[in-house]
């Protein structure tokens, strides 16, 4: 049981305290000011009036003189005399009182600086998880009564595992970084005698995993419908130069109950962030940095294939027991998504294709975004269609005569759109532009057999009729 208590401590006793000054004497470039304005600070054990700048995790204190905000201390106070509302930033032992912030400064600050008065501002619920380190607790604000959920990592555990404690902050560095509606966003952190409390967005629906235990038949709609947020997620991170490395049908969760448009990636504590002159830690050392960044990129990709064929086929694969064959482009499971019932449309069979048979040209979440099944309209016209070719008009013709289950009475010529040598693509009507992409489209040999209505493997053919 966590016990309530208050910190007694100072900043130099801090978990967070790196030794280093409340102030750094160099330029921040490029320093780009959100708020700037006159402020009563109390400094050097003087009032005086203080013109600051203050910009993301920065405030300028002079032309050459900066505060750092990622985890100072910080104290909300008042005036002895004034009454003034302020707040008390401490490092190291260092202090300065600035007086006459508004609520929406200090909520800018609050994201990267640590608070020490949780338990009067937090009031702690049920019991949600528990990991090595960490219980996961659902806990109500007493001010706005809203509900977050509460990591709470034991203090003493962090001190004597070094690598626990790199491992945490990396994360907390990384999440504090994150704005995106389908990860996880993060709230605000306190530190108590004993604990560290990080306050996260409460997630009210299923992890993605418990669907697939109880072996929900999706249709092949809501499944795109789960993966196209996730799949643009992910292009996000990687944006930043972050690579999540953990995908899998644990870390997702839906923010609501019943409800698939939102699903939400979760545990970055296996997550990389590479910056080109990083060097604040041995994980961004790298001895070639383009090279690990592409295979990130693909690591995430390829993971998040996983999760899709998790679902087409209602399939528990784990992706640490696959991931070194889909890696190397060798998972063979691609070849079971052939006999599913109801089968798959043609667009995503080769959607997962095109996964898993990356060849040496990586494909990116934003290449992949690009492909036609993400296109509504191709959704809609080219789903559950009985289409037999009748033969070949003209060689260097681009429309093709063809039967449907829709027109049984009589044929109907439609456009053949090329998107590869020896390989076409049909297309809703003539009219219809190409949706191809040279980038990411680069079919296998497999994408030669047609499947539609049937699991008998035909093999198209394209050549000249003698």
């Amino acid at each position: 049981m966590i016990k309530k208590q208050l910190l007694q401590i100072g900043s130099a006793d801090s978990f967070f305290n790196n030794h280093t000054s409340l102030y750094s004497f160099h330029s921040i470039n490029p320093f780009i000011p959100q708020y700037e304005g006159e402020f009563q600070i109390n400094y050097q054990n003087r009032l005086a009036i203080k013109i600051l700048a203050i910009g993301q995790n920065f405030i300028k204190f002079d032309d050459n003189k900066f505060i750092n905000l990622k985890n100072v201390c910080m104290q909300k106070i008042y005036h002895p005399k004034t009454g003034l509302f302020g707040i008390k930033l401490s490092k190291n032992g260092v202090c300065l009182d600035i007086f006459g912030l508004s609520d929406q400064l200090i909520e800018i600050m609050k994201k990267y600086t640590i608070q020490f008065d949780f338990v009067l501002k937090y009031q702690l619920l049920n019991k949600l998880g528990e990991g090595y380190s960490t219980i996961v607790f659902r806990a109500r604000n007493k001010q706005n009564r809203q509900e977050y959920a509460v990591k709470v990592f034991d203090k003493k555990r962090l001190l004597i595992n070094n690598f626990e404690a790199k491992k945490f902050m990396k994360e907390l560095k990384i999440i504090r970084c994150l704005d995106n509606h389908n990860l996880l966003k993060f709230q605000e952190i306190y530190e108590s005698n004993n604990h560290i409390y990080v306050i996260l967005e409460l997630l009210r629906g299923e992890k993605l995993s418990s669907i697939v235990k109880k072996q929900h038949n999706l249709t092949e709609q809501e499944i795109l419908t789960i993966m196209k947020p996730l799949f643009k997620a992910v292009q996000y991170l990687h944006d930043q130069n972050i690579y999540h490395r953990q995908i899998c049908i644990q870390s997702i969760i839906f923010k609501n109950k019943n409800d698939l448009s939102e699903p939400c990636l979760i545990d970055f504590n296996q997550a990389e962030q590479i910056l080109k002159g990083d060097q604040e830690d041995e994980f961004n050392i790298l001895v070639n940095p383009e090279k690990q960044i592409q295979f990130n990129i693909k690591f995430d990709v390829v993971s998040l294939g996983i999760v899709m064929y998790n679902l087409l086929t209602g399939s528990l694969y784990e992706t640490n027991q696959v991931i070194n064959d889909a890696m190397m482009c060798e998972f063979r499971g691609v070849l079971n998504l052939q006999f599913i019932d109801p089968p798959l449309s043609d667009l995503c069979f080769d959607f997962i294709n095109t996964i898993f048979n990356q060849g040496s040209k990586l494909k990116t979440c934003k290449q992949l975004l690009a492909h036609p099944i993400f296109d509504q309209e191709n959704q809609k016209t080219s789903k559950n269609l009985g289409i037999h070719l009748i033969g070949i008009l003209d060689q260097n013709s681009s429309r093709f005569q063809i039967n449907s289950k829709q027109s049984q009475r009589s044929p109907k010529t439609i456009k053949v759109v090329s998107l590869k040598k020896g390989f076409n693509f049909l297309s809703k009507s003539p009219q219809e532009k190409s949706n191809a992409n040279s980038d990411y489209f680069e079919p296998p040999k497999s994408h030669l057999m047609f499947r539609r209505g049937s699991r008998q493997k035909r093999t198209l053919n394209f050549q000249q009729q003698q």
